[in-house]
This record gives C-alpha cells, structure tokens and sequence, in this order.
C-alpha cells in the first residue's frame, strides 16, 4: 500500500519519460507532504531536450526516475500529453516563478534553505534579496559555486551539519544538476533544487522568462542570434514528434 505522498502524486508518462501532473495551486500541500515524509527529496526541471534525451542518456533518466517531483517547463510536454489523451495534463512550470513560490511554501512552515552555487557577488546579493522578500526563511548557509574539487567533501559536510528543509543550488556546480543525485545519499532528510542561472534572475542579470506567445519566439529566436548552433534544437523537436506520433500508434 503506497504512503499518502505517492497517492497523491499525479504523475504520467510523456513518451516513456514520467512527468507529475502538478499545478502552482498544489504546491503548499505538496511541499508539506515533502517536509513532513522525513525523507531525501529531489526537484526537477524538465525540459523538452531533457525528455527526448532520457530516452538515450542512462544517468538523466536514472535522476528523472528518483526525482520526488518532475515539472515540464515546455509547453510542447504539456500538448505532447494532451495528444496522449492522458488522464492527467500537466502544467507547464516557469522556473523562477516556482523557486519564489516554493521558498514562500518553505517560509510558510517555519523551515530553512542553504543556498549553493554562483558567483561570490551574485550570492550575497541573492541571500539580500531573499531575506528581504522571505523574512520568516532561515538561511542556514550559503557557498558560492566554482569551487576546487578539493572543496566539495567540506561544502557536503557543511550542507549537512546545516540541515536545511531546502537546498538550492545554481551555476558554477560540478556535474550540474547530477551534482545533486550524485551526492544526495550523504545529505539529510529534505527538498533539493538545481536551476542554472536562478541566482542570476535574482540579482536581475538574467531576464525572467517570457509569459506570451510572442515573447516566447522572440526569446528563442534571440536565442539562435545569440548562439546560432541552437538551430541544430529543430532535430530534438522533430524526434519528440516522432516519438508522440510512435507511443500514439502503440497505443491503439
């Protein structure tokens, strides 16, 4: 019989890859069901080159399946379910919006973050910012990111003897995101989080995403002047559709 917190997780599978079913509205339980479990518990983003790339890479889909909770932050996941005729549909997740809702949820029951990653500079004014905004969240430790490998047994033990309900953690992190599957076994019971650039948006060097449809092509398309390989991104798009179009036809 599974616990309250597996009951209660909504979560489908887009092409093969599991995604949670989840919406802003259910973040404040979720987070206390999280809290409350005494367990290790990791956060992740999932994007729509992450889906297709589980498929292929044995260490991303190995984190994508411990993960306690997996938010699409692509749109075409969402359709791709929907397409899928899932009973679940899930909703797509801006990053930034999560991180301040979920430090809201973590301020909410009294509990504390570690902050992990970034520059030195980026990471005091994030720290400012959040103690401005979240005056009831505890930060129980921060480390900049872009540290010496020698560094990382101490930065472990830190986090560990800190015990924080959430760690945060941002660039500048060996392994990135594997960073914190790798070494989450010598961690204590709590929620885990890895966002590339979330501190930069915090100290506004890096734009928040857009909300539009407009927007969102002329973010990609700045994208592809900025760094025109992402052009190569068309072939992670046509193998999706590939991909929905194969489990729809298994389907019948």
């Amino acid at each position: 019989m599974g616990t309250l917190l597996s009951q209660n997780r909504k979560k489908i599978d887009v092409i093969g890859i599991p995604v949670d079913a989840f919406t802003y509205e259910d973040l404040e339980v979720r987070i206390k069901e999280l809290l409350a479990d005494k367990k290790k518990h990791h956060i992740m983003f999932l994007s729509l080159r992450d889906i297709v790339m589980a498929k292929f890479k044995s260490e991303l889909r190995a984190s994508i399946d411990r993960a306690s909770l997996i938010l699409p932050t692509s749109s075409h996941i969402c359709s791709g379910a929907k397409f899928l005729k899932k009973f679940h549909i899930p909703q797509k997740i801006y990053t930034f919006e999560f991180i301040i809702k979920l430090l809201g949820a973590i301020e909410n029951n009294g509990k504390s973050v570690y902050l992990l990653g970034g520059k030195h500079k980026v990471l005091q004014i994030t720290e400012s910012n959040i103690k401005s905004s979240f005056p009831g969240l505890t930060i129980v430790g921060r480390c900049a990111g872009f540290f010496p490998k020698e560094m990382e047994r101490n930065i472990i033990t830190a986090i560990k003897k800190a015990s924080p309900a959430l760690v945060l953690a941002g660039a500048g992190i060996p392994g990135k995101r594997y960073w914190i599957t790798r070494n989450n076994s010598m961690f204590n019971p709590g929620i885990s989080l890895w966002v590339d650039k979330a501190f930069d948006i915090f100290v506004g060097k890096k734009a928040k995403p857009a909300r539009t449809t407009g927007g969102i092509v002329l973010e990609k398309i700045g994208r592809v002047f900025r760094n025109p390989l992402r052009i190569f991104n068309i072939f992670i798009y046509l193998l999706y559709f590939i991909l929905l179009l194969y489990y729809k036809i298994r389907k019948r």
